[in-house]
């Protein structure tokens, strides 16, 4: 698709349309919903049914697979943004010739987003495990970044997947980021390496994960985000050294009361003109639990999405890149 206004990355790259929802972050899709808007396009014309959700049916398309290789320019490209490389329905012959694509263009750097990290890792040995029968090299292209998305604690598990791909770089998107998330575990190539303020890296100092992002949901529908789930994984990030990348604060913002500091702060922004403000609900600003008991503030942004920097608070202002990254 060429250019996007997706912040960690420049350009979109769909060889698939179409996909299935498999968790909680897909209740409120983006690509679902665009997809229904391009249906004219004979590429999403079968991706949606006419109530606007998913069809079932995921397509290939052979025609777009050569689009990198006429991009000169080094570009950070997001593949697939429509769909999932790794859905069960792509063939397997399909993503070694998107992969071919990906060698072929050492020039730009290939983000690999899926929700299906286990079909990526099996498709990783597979291969690694074909050409060492044929007495053939095989690695996983040091251009391309590999990724999975967790959006709560319960679907922390698919890491254990996404470490057994051999990328140079892996990724972890927690967007839209649906409650508290303790990805420490995760952050090591070794095992039972969780820093501590005593000994904030692990000793064999190797990453396993080498960047969060991390957002809120926006359009119809919203859940809300509490910030503070956003302040804990930047702090988990800059004790283990993993970059972070705080994509937006979503339509639906929450002040917290689990970090006092990032709270005090929010409410000490909702006094400045121009800035984050409290927001009415129900006829307070007080967002509570089932009991009554107050859990922090709605907010809103003068950015519908949440997503101009200039309007958060200084922790969670983090856009950081993965750093040169060592071997699986």
């Amino acid at each position: 698709m060429g250019k996007t206004k997706i912040e960690w990355a420049t350009d979109t790259w769909n060889p698939v349309t179409g996909c299935t929802k498999v968790s909680q972050g897909c209740d409120h899709c983006y690509a679902e919903t665009m997809s229904l808007r391009l249906s004219h396009n004979p590429k999403y014309a079968l991706a949606t049914k006419a109530d606007g959700t998913w069809s079932g049916v995921v397509s290939c398309h052979e025609d777009v697979l050569d689009q990198p290789l006429r991009w000169k320019k080094p570009r950070m490209i997001f593949v697939c943004s429509m769909s999932d490389l790794f859905h069960s329905q792509v063939p397997w012959d399909f993503i070694g010739r998107v992969f071919d694509v990906m060698i072929a263009c050492p020039q730009h750097t290939f983000q690999v987003l899926t929700k299906r990290p286990g079909r990526m890792a099996f498709w990783a040995d597979n291969m690694a495990e074909v050409c060492r029968e044929r007495g053939l090299p095989w690695s996983w292209p040091p251009n391309v970044w590999a990724g999975t998305s967790v959006e709560s604690q319960k679907y922390a598990p698919r890491l254990d997947c996404l470490l057994r791909v051999p990328a140079k770089v892996r990724f972890v998107s927690a967007e839209p980021l649906l409650g508290p998330l303790d990805l420490k575990p995760y952050f090591y190539k070794c095992s039972g390496c969780v820093p501590t303020p005593e000994d904030p890296r692990c000793a064999c100092k190797g990453l396993a994960i080498h960047q969060i992002i991390v957002g809120g949901e926006s359009g119809p529908g919203a859940r809300p985000m509490d910030l503070a789930w956003a302040r804990d994984l930047v702090g988990q990030c800059q004790v283990a050294g993993v970059a972070c990348f705080v994509k937006q604060l979503g339509s639906e913002p929450m002040s917290g009361l689990g970090d006092q500091d990032l709270y005090e702060e929010l409410i000490d922004l909702a006094q400045t003109p121009g800035g984050v403000r409290l927001s009415d609900r129900h006829g307070s600003t007080f967002r509570r639990d089932t009991d009554g008991r107050r859990l922090g503030h709605y907010l809103k942004f003068h950015d519908p999405k949440g997503g101009n920097p200039s309007e958060w608070p200084n922790k969670l202002r983090v856009r950081e890149r993965p750093q040169a990254a060592g071997g699986s």
